[in-house]
């Protein structure tokens, strides 16, 4: 009788058919990578620029500056995770009863929780004692955290020279992904609201209601540790936050792997998993994808290894605690964590531990419930406006919103449910075909093992939670990758005991990997205001050498996007007050600042209907004590068009008063970035 564990997914095929398949896939896919999408070029692209950038990578004149301070951001860092250890060995340290990496990662992700928590608590009353919640590093003082670190098991397993590869190819993408986490921010979602919000907590004293960012009443598990960070040290402390989530999500990949199977399929997983340009192009920033990616995969992990270690209860609620985490970085992981996770409970018919685990869940995103409930209202504020209606958001804006955020069905979508992975995987920046290269080939693996398929299947029901809750961002999908990565793993190491499969897909992988790195180094190298320039003069490495201050930096790059803010903070008086029209990156203004997200209610939509005249318009802008106007007229046309901003607005007097110079002067252009003065 053939059992569970004996069946595959081609069992028709003869085995001398499936290695030629798993050969054919492996080295069509990386020829087209390579060949097609011309990924060959990048390693001679950097042979390039690194022999053109020489004469200019060298030591600069605030480097001393520049990496005192970062000395304490680091030193912020390393308190933050030491005392999140600390509560998580006190508080979750009799559900972990394996002290490896895994389990230490385990308590990691519960401590960072209740740091969280601890910081929202305090924000609340006052931003200036912030602070004060590193006083939990005193846990250290009591015998549990202690025990738990002593505790610890360190794997002897001896690797192979392909793991070792994998170590080094994941050390140097740590690098060349910390080169840009220890820039200034500069990336659109931190400056409007990942850091944008805390902004404007630091300016009021405390975490208070934001009207004119909604984004800021979204589940901030991760914007509070930058908050603590970002209030201790600075936002650099912030961005190195995110790109330690990341190594962090990596760490949890290896240890499932190497719990599951082998040190080696540990190396390998994580390594699928982290060297890609995608994952530097979060880790350079201070968003939150990598937080939830590090939640999610502990809670799949976790949910694998319940199931393999025969259900042990400790298990699944420490999955429950993964899947709360990463629903309290952002809502999208109720439908790429918590559907899949609830699904495989369903499929195994575990009704009462799914109402268990989903309360579970609900606990760790309380908080900023009860913190959206008593500030607006509404605990899931925006949504769910019809019910909970709030003067600061309408009808429109919700049928917006939803028209924005909701997935799309139709003929089309049939046909995207298979051309997104292609697409995600080769046509989209930072794409690299790494997953799609390994993970179909589990389908070819004899005798797959439960716990691979269990996690094969814990990817196909996120990837079908984003495809049908969501409207498909990649990076949306980007926290299930951890588990696609440990499926992936299993497969190589368990076809490779075949020579020929063993030798094509390792260096298919391999090639594949290399032209990822060399991508990585690339943007670390490349000329950040003009990607073009040739020999460049302005990079991240350059920048971490010392050569440019933070504000030179934040002048050039992007195009000088932010060089109007920069230019009103030195030659505007300290009590202007702006109003952002087409822009809401205002993170760096010194001056007060009114502006609005794309979906939020700008005053002056207000104002425009009101006013009948430019000049009854310049009176209600000088009655809230408007004393100067920014537009970001490139941004304007871009939320115009696709997000409907300000949509019921009189633009035509707006733009009418704006023109006359009687009521506004133009007093600082750059491109279509232009500062006006009002009349007094």
């Amino acid at each position: 009788m053939q059992t569970a564990s004996d069946r595959d997914g081609f069992s028709w095929l003869r085995p001398e058919f499936k290695r030629l398949l798993a050969i054919l896939w492996v080295v069509g896919l990386a020829l087209v990578y390579l060949i097609r999408c011309g990924a060959w070029v990048l390693p001679l692209q950097l042979a390039a620029i690194i022999n053109t950038s020489m004469p200019a990578l060298c030591v600069g004149p605030h480097f001393r500056e520049f990496w005192t301070a970062r000395m304490y951001d680091v030193g912020c860092v390393v308190a933050i995770v030491a005392a999140s250890l600390g509560l998580g060995a006190m508080v979750a340290g009799r559900l972990i009863t394996r002290r490896d990496v895994l389990g230490m990662l385990f308590a990691l992700g519960v401590g960072l929780w209740f740091l969280a928590v601890l910081v929202l608590v305090t924000g609340a009353a006052s931003i200036a004692k912030v602070p004060y919640t590193f006083l939990t590093l005193a846990c250290w003082l009591l015998p549990a955290p202690r025990k738990f670190v002593g505790d610890f098991y360190v794997s002897t397993e001896c690797t192979d020279s392909w793991a070792k590869l994998m170590l080094a190819c994941i050390l140097l993408a740590a690098a060349l992904n910390l080169a840009g986490a220890l820039a200034p921010p500069f990336e659109y979602d931190e400056l409007e609201y990942h850091l944008g919000a805390l902004a404007d907590y630091q300016r009021a004293g405390r975490i208070v209601f934001l009207p004119h960012n909604f984004y800021s009443n979204m589940p901030q598990l991760a914007e509070m540790l930058y908050l603590l960070a970002r209030t201790t040290t600075s936002d650099i402390a912030a961005k190195l936050l995110h790109w330690l989530f990341g190594l962090l999500a990596a760490a949890a990949v290896y240890g499932i792997a190497q719990r599951l199977w082998s040190k080696s399929a540990g190396l390998t997983a994580a390594a699928l998993f982290y060297c890609t340009p995608f994952m530097q192009e979060l880790g350079q920033t201070a968003r939150i994808d990598l937080a939830t990616a590090f939640f999610a995969t502990l809670a799949f992990g976790a949910l694998v290894l319940w199931v393999e270690e025969e259900e042990k209860r400790d298990l699944l609620w420490l999955s429950a605690l993964g899947v709360g985490g990463a629903v309290a970085t952002k809502w999208p992981a109720l439908a790429v964590v918590l559907f899949p996770a609830a699904a495989g409970l369903v499929f195994r018919r575990k009704y009462r531990l799914l109402a268990g685990f989903c309360l579970v869940t609900v606990a760790m995103v309380a908080p900023w419930l009860v913190k959206n409930w008593l500030l607006t209202g509404n605990p899931v504020y925006p949504l769910l406006y019809r019910w909970f209606p709030n003067p600061h958001w309408s009808a429109g804006q919700a049928l917006v919103f939803s028209e924005r955020h909701a997935p799309t069905f139709g003929l089309a979508t049939v046909g995207e449910l298979f051309t997104l992975p292609w697409k995600y995987s080769f046509v989209e920046a930072g794409a690299v075909p790494l997953l799609l290269l390994t993970m179909p080939l589990l389908l070819l693996v004899p005798r797959a093992e439960p716990a691979a398929r269990r996690a094969g299947w814990l990817f196909v029901g996120s990837y079908a939670g984003w495809f049908c809750f969501t409207f498909r961002p990649w990076r949306f999908l980007f926290p299930a990758f951890g588990v696609g990565a440990v499926t992936a793993a299993f497969a190589m190491e368990k076809l490779g005991r075949d020579a020929m499969v063993r030798i094509t897909t390792r260096v298919s992988v391999g090639l594949v990997m290399a032209a990822s790195l060399a991508s990585l180094a690339l943007n670390d190298l490349v000329d950040t205001s003009n990607p073009q320039r040739v020999p460049p003069q302005f990079s991240f490495v350059q920048y971490d050498l010392g050569q440019f201050t933070s504000d030179e930096f934040l002048a050039r790059v992007g195009n000088g996007v932010l060089e109007p803010t920069l230019w009103m903070n030195e030659h505007l008086p300290a009590d202007a007050k702006v109003l952002y029209v087409g822009e809401a990156r205002a993170y760096y203004a010194k001056q007060l600042v009114v502006y609005s997200t794309a979906f939020d209610q700008n005053p002056l939509t207000a104002m425009s209907r009101a006013a009948k005249t430019p000049e009854e318009l310049l009176a209600a802008l000088q009655a809230q004590g408007i004393t100067h106007v920014y537009v970001n007229y490139s941004e304007l046309d871009r939320l115009r068009h696709g997000y409907d901003y300000m949509r019921e607005a009189n633009w035509s007097l707006i733009q009418e008063a704006l023109d006359q110079e009687q009521i506004a002067k133009a007093v600082h252009a750059s491109g279509r970035r232009i500062v006006y003065e009002l009349e007094k």
